[in-house]
């Protein structure tokens, strides 16, 4: 996992051909679920975060978890501090976190719902960054697709708490 980037596959370690003045080593990463086939190249010994995916085990026990997280609703009128409070779940990149995300969202929507309201644009935009993430990964460790983890993701979070 890099990031906001999702799920990448490390196509090598080295230094990249186009850069002839640097002689530090670089990941070169490939987005598995992107058709751009658009390389990131990050500092093997920079300060960006990169993390091995969780296994299907894993995957399998934030699953049976998720009906129970209670994430903590975060209330402000400013999208700027929404965003910052979204930014910061995020840059952890870890699995609960993003869960916990999701989840905070997906309850706002629909407390919004019953008011006949829809979700800020701010909120909107996360919940779909904090999906795909999620669900990129759930996908390959349970060696499915992301429309299908999506389906069971949002399945999990409607049992009863």
């Amino acid at each position: 996992m890099y990031g906001g980037m999702g799920v990448c596959k490390v196509e090598s370690i080295g230094a990249p051909s186009f850069q002839t003045d640097d002689k530090r080593s670089y990941y070169k990463l490939r987005s598995l679920f992107s058709s751009s086939g658009e390389l990131i190249y990050i500092p093997v010994d920079g300060a960006a975060v990169l993390r091995g995916l969780i296994n299907h085990g894993e995957a399998s026990g934030y699953l049976q978890m998720l009906p129970q997280l209670k994430p903590k609703l975060f209330q402000s009128r400013r999208p700027a501090e929404v965003a910052a409070h979204y930014q910061e779940v995020l840059a952890s990149c870890e699995p609960k976190n993003c869960l916990l995300l999701l989840k905070e969202i997906y309850l706002k929507e629909r407390e919004l719902l019953t008011r006949s309201k829809k979700l800020g644009q701010v909120d909107s935009k996360y919940l779909k960054v904090v999906e795909r993430l999620v669900c990129e990964e759930f996908a390959v460790a349970l060696d499915t697709t992301p429309d299908s983890m999506k389906s069971r993701l949002y399945e999990a979070m409607q049992i009863k708490q």
